[in-house]
């Protein structure tokens, strides 16, 4: 028996069913037994029995009153000597409402007894079976979709291996079709994405001549696979799609197909692609009567220019999107358009006109989908984190996005919140919760092939290198994650790694490399707007350039950023020009000016900052007041070894040594 209880069980009924057996003429494998033992079963208990196995591990007592009836005989009679004979036990409550259940005793007799059938035999009872469950349920059928998409499938399937006559293959077909995309339908609507994509793609794989089913599966096979951040198939299915809708002159459809290709595209990091395919779609709509493919166009094309920089072109479509959506009276398009409008007056400095609109976004994307729920947060938080520095609220925001992507299967969105959040963490130097939500974000990346957005978890391993001092390891991640956001066209990202690198660079004293990459940084600003950034980068340049010994080089960059700080009221940008403006200042006023950006930045909840200023209070000290200068660098390697960044401790202290 090897082990095995059902072997053993089944042999022992063998050797007292049948007498005296020789060793040769035993069964070798549980399944010879039990095929042995349902072969000496009467003909109609057999038959039943296979037929039960169509059905499933449990079955219903009503979907075999046809096999007793073709037979003349009773079936709670075969039922109750199959019960005696361990074939079949007592089921629990059906699925099918008022029908008795039913089930195998072990999921190996039902499996031999399955096979034992030819393959046309099962492509026929599975699709009796189909019919009896959709007769039984009557107008219930979205009840059991699922079931009947197997079944109908399963006989569409074993009937075309089988080469059963065509009219009943055709007729096999149809009934699958149509329940497997019901089914796909179903689970889409709860998020059930990969069960969705297997609905569709098999429907798919079934063929036929029916090219417009084809065409509207693969569309919704399409949809799933981006949820799920399968980008190559779902270009290449909704590809498929396109060349059906263009030789059928269907312009809507076509243009709509052109957007989420694009949109695919983007997803994937090949920016020339998507603004291709959305400026397809606008030219074959822009000169019809108002719909909703044009709105969507406009409204993901001011998105793309918004992320690559353009923010004029970004205006122009989100206006266009907007004023159609409310000649249409569309408010799902409408949070879309006012997002973008958010975003963009957020990059040029009109913080509240960017809230304004943000918050709208928000207010008319909950009331009508999750999906444009989630981007209206996303854009919510990232103008709180970056414009406001509210990074509280920002939290809040992506919390709720990021719960809502999990919970409909927006793989692309996860990736984006995890890092948010991740990045979040960086501020507060909270080093766990950026390895688990980087990681999370680079698992989904790596697992989904989402190219496009590996340029965030490089960036945040980036930075766990650098905490540990792993300099080297630390510019090999940032380099990969710029390389990977330019290619993507995206602005913030392609800053982020830069503004790292430079940091690194700084840290590990090559200050010329360390003032390059910031002049890349700035460059990125200038393309996209990013005015918030640039603030940041110039002080930056300002310290850097002082660190180095070029005196005048950094007082003039303190006074750029001083200038733009004072026009424009983000709070980052405030403290990093009273930073760099107190490191490039004379001492005797520099030390205050410093310990005001030292206590903005702990306002703000970035300790790291803060604990730089420290630093920089010391280094400026050194040759003025050395009691002084030993303090303010004494506090600065303890706020860092609390804060965990060993190695600027160790810079620190070194500083007080030396």
């Amino acid at each position: 028996a090897g082990g095995n209880p059902l072997f053993a069980e089944e042999m022992v009924r063998l050797l007292v069913d049948g007498g005296t057996v020789s060793g040769s003429e035993l069964p070798q494998t549980v399944q010879a037994l039990l095929a042995a033992r349902l072969d000496s079963l009467d003909p109609l208990e057999r038959r039943i029995v296979q037929h039960a196995a169509v059905v499933g591990r449990t079955f219903w007592e009503g979907a075999l009153i046809r096999v007793a009836a073709e037979e003349g005989a009773e079936l709670g009679q075969a039922l109750a000597a199959l019960q005696s004979k361990d074939i079949f036990l007592p089921g629990e409550a059906g699925t099918l409402a008022g029908e008795p259940e039913l089930a195998f005793k072990h999921v190996l007799i039902r499996d031999v007894a399955y096979g034992m059938l030819p393959k046309a035999v099962r492509a026929r009872k599975h699709f009796e079976v189909g019919d009896f469950i959709e007769t039984r349920a009557g107008d219930r059928t979205d009840e059991v979709v699922a079931l009947l998409a197997e079944h109908y499938g399963r006989a569409a399937t074993l009937g075309r291996e089988a080469r059963v006559d065509i009219a009943e293959l055709d007729e096999m077909r149809s009934r699958a079709l149509r329940f497997l995309e019901a089914a796909g339908d179903a689970a889409a609507s709860f998020f059930s994405n990969r069960e969705a994509f297997a609905h569709y793609e098999a429907g798919r794989e079934l063929g036929g001549d029916d090219e417009e089913a084809m065409a509207r599966i693969g569309e919704k096979q399409g949809d799933a696979a981006l949820r799920l951040g399968r980008i190559d198939s779902a270009i290449s299915v909704w590809g498929e799609s396109l060349d059906y809708h263009r030789r059928q002159e269907n312009l809507e459809r076509v243009a709509d197909l052109h957007r989420k290709i694009g949109a695919a595209f983007w997803h994937a990091g090949d920016r020339k692609q998507a603004i291709e395919h959305h400026q397809k779609g606008i030219n074959l709509l822009k000169d019809g009567p108002p719909c909703m493919e044009l709105v969507r166009l406009y409204e993901e094309a001011a998105w793309l220019y918004m992320q690559t920089g353009d923010n004029m072109l970004a205006i122009y479509a989100s206006e266009k999107a907007l004023r159609l959506a409310e000649r249409l009276g569309e408010t799902r398009a409408a949070s879309r358009a006012h997002g973008i409008f958010g975003r963009v007056f957020g990059r040029i400095g009109d913080t509240e006109r960017a809230r304004e609109n943000l918050e709208r976004s928000v207010e008319l994307a909950r009331g009508s989908d999750e999906g444009e729920t989630i981007l209206a947060l996303l854009a919510l938080g990232q103008h709180l984190e970056v414009s406001e520095a509210d990074y509280s609220g920002a939290d809040a925001a992506y919390q709720e996005a990021l719960s809502l992507a999990e919970q409909v299967g927006d793989v692309p969105a996860q990736v984006e919140l995890h890092a948010a959040l991740a990045w979040l963490a960086v501020y507060r130097a909270d080093w766990d919760s950026v390895r688990a939500s980087g990681e999370a974000s680079a698992e989904l990346s790596e697992r989904e092939g989402l190219a496009g957005k590996l340029s965030l978890p490089f960036l945040l391993r980036g930075l766990l290198a650098w905490r540990q001092g792993d300099f080297d390891e630390a510019e090999v991640q940032f380099t990969r994650s710029h390389e990977l956001a330019e290619q993507a066209g995206w602005s913030e990202v392609a800053f982020s790694a830069l503004f790292a690198l430079a940091t690194d660079l700084r840290d590990r004293g090559d200050y010329s490399s360390a003032v390059t990459a910031l002049a890349q940084a700035l460059d990125v600003c200038e393309r996209a707007g990013l005015i918030a950034q640039s603030i940041q980068a110039i002080s930056q340049r300002a310290v850097v350039l002082g660190l180095a010994g070029k005196g005048a080089q950094a007082r003039e960059a303190a006074i750029e950023s001083t200038e733009l700080a004072e026009r424009l009221h983000y709070p980052v940008a405030r403290a990093a020009a009273l930073e760099a403006d107190g490191f490039s200042a004379d001492p005797g006023e520099g030390i205050d000016r410093l310990e005001q950006a030292r206590v903005a930045w702990q306002e703000l909840g970035r300790p790291l900052d803060a604990a730089r200023c420290s630093m920089l209070v010391g280094r400026a000290l050194l040759d003025e007041d050395a009691v002084r200068a030993t303090a303010a660098l004494d506090r600065a390697a303890d706020e860092f070894a609390a804060l965990g960044v060993r190695h600027l401790a160790e810079g620190a202290r070194a500083l007080v040594q030396g």
